[in-house]
């Protein structure tokens, strides 16, 4: 037999005993590498699509001439496949499974259920103690929402702890930016009809909020209470800014726009997030593993990835008619517990609102191929510069952060062809007491990086380190006593550390100064400050909560279990420093005399 039919004999003999049944099946080579990974509503009907060549992709007969081996997990319904089938791409990234790439969660605008309700911002799983308006494509769009919805509506952004205990109005208040509720500068059922219309605009109730706003301004203007007026304009000059982000047309309801485009063999997807016609914000994806896959294929793995773990939205504009549509929808719909509706707007409004998103994706997608040209193409010249036999396709990054020796941090940031790569990114505690010693710490960190990496077959193509020949001879060592011949590069700051004066270290060979204006230059500066401002970032953290451990210990009575238990129960640092006395007493073994300790230790 041809050894490209083998697979197919195989999965044919599996699918006579495949059950009618919803769940996840996986396909192995013989190295028992997992190829794929597919979900099925009906496992049975979808592996005997399988077992007939005609009709099927050349990407899917060349993964069906590897398979060797195949598994099946049954579950009770589609969604519960649908969720397995993700989580296991993410573990195993199967070599013919489409990817979803830079996934990330998504901060929302919430008003809190309190008595007094709270404007914020959140990141995470939804929960029943907020209204959640959004999702939003950064917290920096967040922000701007909330300071404009702030100005029009008054509504406090302050912690509870801070707002039980104000005597007099903060700054906000100053600038109008909050109503002073705080101190009684209205009444509470006065804040929460505020908090009602700001609720009310935000779900897209705002013709009537501006035409009352509008009205109140004219009667101000004509009474001659003109500082009153300019206020009222002033709060529908802010409601316009939010709406005018919405220039695309109306969409109404819970809509997201899905678009996909294709440059020579590369696929870009815009997601565009529309509530209520008020537009949050859009995102770029650009998914791998794409090799003779057609856009129908991508994008409805796509869809089926990105709402397994976003809010599905009751509608879907795409820009392309997808093949399963109904099977699609139903399974959607099985997620969000209601009916969504996949459409390919053919006229009108909507069809607008996909063209422009559409050219939005076309310039982004004409950005990322110059961004990834001149990508490869510095890989290309770190090749020629440092002598390496191969363009690197990953390149390792190290710096370190403490402050007198405490708090020490080590940190890796990944660079190659297609930019960075920040789901391997790395952080490490400095683990021995070396009181601040750079390369004592620059040694512990490379060894803990590359005694795994060698177990695990992940070792880069070439390693920088920040830093000249001292931190250069100690990574040197570590590469060498582990018997690995990768390439390393020292980089050191001019004598005044001026960008622009570095000077480039490498085992037996003479030092490198390469002029100002020379475009690989300014490369190496740009991942060396990336490995700086992560290793920065990550021991800011350190620090705080450190900071916050300590103080704790300071206070007589809190012991081990006491700290562990104040972190089991409010969840976060964060949380315990935000917190007031009748919230800490509820914690076990925290009387109120402990919680009044911690209390003042924090205020």
């Amino acid at each position: 037999m041809q050894k490209s039919l083998i697979g197919l004999e195989i999965i044919r003999k599996f699918h006579k005993n495949t059950p009618n049944s919803p769940g996840v099946y996986r396909m192995f080579n013989e190295n028992k590498q997992v190829l794929y990974v597919g979900k099925a509503k009906n496992l049975h009907k979808r592996i005997k699509n399988y077992t007939d060549l005609d009709g099927l992709s050349e990407r899917i007969k060349k993964m069906i001439s590897e398979t060797r081996e195949m598994e099946i997990i049954q579950t009770h319904t589609e969604n519960e496949a649908l969720l397995l089938e993700q989580d296991l791409i993410k573990q195993l990234n199967p070599k013919y499974n489409i990817m979803l790439m830079d996934d990330k969660s998504y901060p929302y605008l919430t008003i809190s259920k309190e008595d007094i309700p709270r404007l914020g911002k959140f990141r995470g799983d939804k929960n029943s103690l907020n209204h959640f308006f959004g999702p939003f494509p950064s917290s920096l769009a967040v922000n701007e929402s909330i300071k404009l919805i702030q100005s029009v509506f008054g509504l406090r952004t302050c912690k509870d702890t801070m707002f039980k205990n104000r005597e007099r109005p903060c700054l906000l208040y100053q600038i109008k930016r909050c109503s002073g509720v705080c101190c009684g500068k209205i009444t509470p059922a006065e804040y929460r009809a505020q908090v009602d219309k700001a609720i009310d605009f935000l779900k897209g109730n705002n013709k009537e909020i501006i035409d009352d706003l509008s009205s109140k301004m004219r009667i101000a203007s004509a009474n001659q209470e003109y500082e009153k007026a300019i206020v009222y304009r002033d709060k529908i000059t802010y409601l316009n800014q939010i709406l005018k982000r919405n220039s695309l047309g109306t969409i109404d309801g819970f809509t997201d726009i899905v678009v996909i485009i294709k440059k020579e063999d590369k696929y870009e997807i815009e997601v565009l997030f529309s509530r209520n016609s008020i537009t949050c914000g859009q995102y770029s994806y650009f998914p791998e593993n794409t090799k003779d896959a057609t856009e129908n294929e991508i994008l409805t793995s796509f869809i089926e990835q990105f709402y397994s773990n976003h809010d599905v939205p009751e509608q879907i504009l795409t820009n392309i008619e997808i093949d399963g549509k109904t099977e699609l929808e139903d399974l959607l719909s099985e997620i969000k517990k209601t009916k969504v509706v996949i459409e390919t707007p053919q006229r009108g409004d909507k069809k607008k609102v996909v063209d422009t998103i559409v050219q939005n994706a076309k310039l982004h997608l004409e950005r990322k191929f110059i961004e990834d040209s001149n990508n490869k193409q510095y890989m290309i010249d770190l090749a020629k510069l440092f002598e390496l036999k191969t363009p690197p396709k990953r390149i390792d990054v190290f710096d370190n952060s403490h402050i007198f020796g405490t708090d020490k941090i080590g940190a890796m940031i990944v660079a190659g062809p297609t930019g960075f790569q920040k789901d391997n990114y790395r952080k490490y505690n400095i683990r021995s007491d070396i009181a601040g010693d750079d390369y004592k710490m620059m040694d512990e960190v490379l060894t803990r990086r590359y005694t795994r990496a060698k177990a695990e077959h992940t070792l880069p193509d070439l390693i920088i380190v920040d830093g000249g020949r001292g931190q250069l001879d100690i990574a040197y060592n570590v590469i060498r006593n582990l018997e690995l011949e990768t390439p390393i590069v020292g980089i050191a700051k001019g004598e005044n550390r001026n960008a622009g004066e570095e000077t480039l270290y490498q085992k037996g060979h003479r030092p490198i100064n390469l002029a100002k204006n020379d475009p690989i230059l300014f490369y190496l500066q740009r991942i060396r400050d990336e490995a700086h401002r992560f290793a920065i970032t990550t021991h800011r953290k350190k620090r705080e909560k450190s900071h916050f451990r300590s103080a704790l210990d300071d206070i007589d009575g809190i012991g081990a279990t006491k700290k562990k238990n104040l972190l089991n129960y409010f969840g976060s640092v964060k949380n315990i420093v935000n917190s007031d006395i009748s919230e800490l007493v509820k914690v076990d073994g925290i009387n109120k005399n402990l919680a009044e300790k911690i209390y003042k230790t924090f205020h």
